[in-house]
Formats: structure tokens, sequence, C-alpha cells
């Protein structure tokens, strides 16, 4: 156990009991030296590649339901790594990326709900990747933003990132034609929530109107660029790169106009639906190639990192940004789904793997308790052997280096 944190049988409770209202008071935040020792000195620190899905089920990957979802490339990666049992996070998935980036449970950080608006922004913390790039690292990410792009201070080029390829809202309106839903605009802008230019200097905020992207699947364009990002990098500095993909997230459409009587719903190739022709209910069908495009992109950029000969010296981690929703996600044995305190809505698919992982402990499962705000520390002081510094917001991160726990069994 970590101490300072309950690790009783009613864990779904735990979510719960941490999520008393507080007043959160937005400081600045001076970053300072996050490493200890110059890099000279101390040994090559590791990559770290870190994939989120959207709305992914607890039992719809193929390690855990026998198969039935076509995920080769999690099964290996689960097989040589570490699985999460018991990972939790928000039931939804604005507050549960933003726990991910400040190390701090969603309502510390500010954030409740799915709003878009100049309240939800995570610029009065010091950034996951803010601490990683003073500790060398060469920081990327590439997919679903959702934790603020209602101001310039609250987009990735701003939060630590030096590229953003992506979207800044909760979902594309499909996935082969990429404008936000329902069209949201920028202030002062009138270009679309998207950003497919690729910024490096500031955050931009370009529709998806690029050659050979409208009409192009976003996992394809996200897996892509993830390629494109490894082929071209430094192999002398190491390589964070955040890879959150719309899958298994629906296609919103244009709801917030009402254009369409419904979402756009789950979309995928023909080929890849193809695979599941025994499948009896479209949805299901639709559903599990999603998941299977989901894989594609983990495999793709996992043998890219192998061509470079860089994943001896890598950690991947792959989570679920909440549990998956009940009309195409089955979260069973758990309770419930998305939007909801049940088990199924809070707890999910999580792993680590990597050449980097020590040998003892592959193939295993950890069941100690795991929170989305954890990863702040045990991403920078356990696997990057960098110190979070003292001030990192005005309020202290909540979660724990979980890298020694994992590892030292």
């Amino acid at each position: 156990s970590v101490s300072g944190r309950q690790m009783g049988p009613h864990q779904g409770l735990w979510i719960v009991l941490h999520g008393t209202a507080v007043l959160l008071v937005v400081a600045c935040v001076f970053l300072s030296a996050a490493c200890v020792g110059a890099a000279e000195q101390a040994p090559k620190r590791p990559n770290i590649v870190f994939v989120v899905a959207d709305d992914l089920g607890w039992n719809d990957v193929g390690f855990r339901n026998g198969d039935k979802t076509h995920t080769p490339y999690m099964n290996s990666l689960v097989a040589s790594g570490v699985q999460l049992t018991s990972y939790y996070t928000f039931k939804l998935c604005s507050p549960s990326r933003a726990s991910i980036l400040t190390g701090r449970y969603p309502w510390g950080a500010g954030f409740y709900d799915m709003d878009e608006d100049i309240r939800h922004c995570t610029s009065g913390f010091t950034a996951l990747p803010e601490l990683l790039k003073a500790g060398g690292y060469s920081t990327h990410a590439i997919g679903k933003w959702d934790v603020g792009f209602m101001q310039q201070k609250c987009a990735p080029t701003n939060r630590g990132f030096d590229s953003f390829f992506g979207y800044y809202t909760a979902c594309q309106a499909d996935y082969w034609y990429h404008f936000a839903a329902g069209n949201v605009t920028v202030p002062q802008s009138c270009a679309q929530a998207t950003d497919f230019g690729n910024d490096t200097a500031n955050a931009g905020f370009s529709p998806a109107d690029a050659p050979f992207v409208n009409g192009t699947y976003n996992r394809e364009l996200f897996s892509n660029e993830a390629v494109r990002i490894i082929r071209a990098h430094d192999t002398a500095v190491p390589l964070y790169l955040y890879l959150a993909f719309m899958n298994v997230h629906e296609g919103c459409g244009d709801v917030l106009h009402h254009t369409f009587d419904t979402v756009m719903g789950k979309q995928a190739p023909l080929a890849t639906v193809d695979l599941y022709s025994r499948t009896e209910l479209d949805t299901y069908k639709v559903a599990g190639a999603m998941i299977t495009e989901l894989d594609y992109g983990i495999g793709e950029a996992v043998e890219t990192l192998q061509e470079r000969d860089m994943w001896q010296n890598t950690i991947l981690v792959m989570v679920s940004d909440n549990g998956g929703p009940l009309d195409h996600a089955t979260n069973a044995p758990l309770r419930g789904g998305k939007r909801s305190f049940w088990e199924g809505g809070v707890r999910v698919t999580a792993f680590i793997s990597g050449g980097a992982l020590p040998e003892k402990v592959r193939g295993t499962e950890w069941h100690g308790m795991a929170h989305s705000s954890d990863w702040y520390k045990t991403l920078v002081e356990g696997v990057a052997g960098c110190t979070v510094p003292e001030n990192t917001g005005s309020r202290a991160p909540d979660g724990f280096n979980l890298w020694p726990h994992v590892i030292d069994r």
C-alpha cells in the first residue's frame, strides 16, 4: 500500500469521498529546475509514450474477453507488461485528463464537468510535460486535448508541449471530416477548434482543411503523426509522446446547432468492420472495429519505436479516460458505465509496458490502488528520475509516485 491512501475493499467509494468541493485559488506558478543532477551525469532517461483511449469499456479488450475483440498489439503489450487492475479515474473525460496533466484530483484542478469556457484551464499548475521538458525531454501531444482551449495559455503548446496535432474539444464531428462538434469557435477567431497545423510556436486554431486530411480516418492521421515524430526524433534526447485517440468515442455531429437529430455515432473503416462478420449486432460490429483501430494505432507507434531502436529504452502507458458508455461498451463484471460513479464508470483498463520495464515484473498484475493523478509523480520522479518542485501550483499534488511499488516486487 501507499502511505496516506486507504486501500479498502470499497474502491469505487474512494473516488467519491475525495470529491468534496473546495475553493480553487489559482496562483502564478514558476517552474524551477526539475531534475536532479546534470543530464550528462545521469543515465539516459527512458522515452515515455502515454496512450489515452476514449470511452474504452473494461471488458472490450481481447486480453479480457477471450479475444472476442481483435486487439493483438494490446494483448502482446499486456503479456510483456504490468496490468494495473485497480486503476481509477473520473466518470468523464475532461476532468480525468486534467488530473493526468496536473497530478491533482479532478476537482482539485477545478474540473467537474465538460463545459468549454474560460474556467476550464490548467494554467494555475505546472503541467506534467513542463516538468519533463525541464528534464531534457522532447514533448509532443497528438489527438484529443479537452483540458482548456478558450484562451491561448490553456492550449498544449503553452502547457509544455513542443507541438500539438489534434483537436481541442471532447470529440470531432465525425472520424473522417474533422471539424469540432457543433462547429465550436474560438473567441476572436472564426477558425474551428481543431488544429492540424502542428504549430510549434504558439497554440494555433487551424481548420482541418489541409490536403489529405478530410476523408482520412482520424486514427490514421494521429498514427501517421506519431510515426513521423518518432522517425524524426533525435535519439540522444528522451521523448515524451502523449497520444490520445478519439477511439472509441462516438462522432459528435453538429449537436450544438441541432443540424443532426442525433450524434454521428460509431465509425470505423469497412475493412476493419468486416473482421466482426460473426458479431450479430451492428452496434458491436462497429464498436469492435473502433477498438481494433485503436489497437492498430498503438501497434504502429510501437513498431516505429522498434525500427528506430528506441523501444528498449521506452516505457509505454495505456489508460482509458473513463468507463465505456453502456450503449456500445461492456464493462462486465463491473456495474454501470460512463457518467456514473459505479465502478464501470471510474475503474478502467490501464497497463504499463515497454522495453525499459524490468524483466521481473513483465507479464504480471499489480493490484494496488492507482489513480489518474498518480501519473504526475510516477512519470516525473519514478520513470524519468526527476524531482517535482515544491511549488507547482496553489494546491500540492494529490498523486503518489507508484513506480517503486510497481517494479520492486
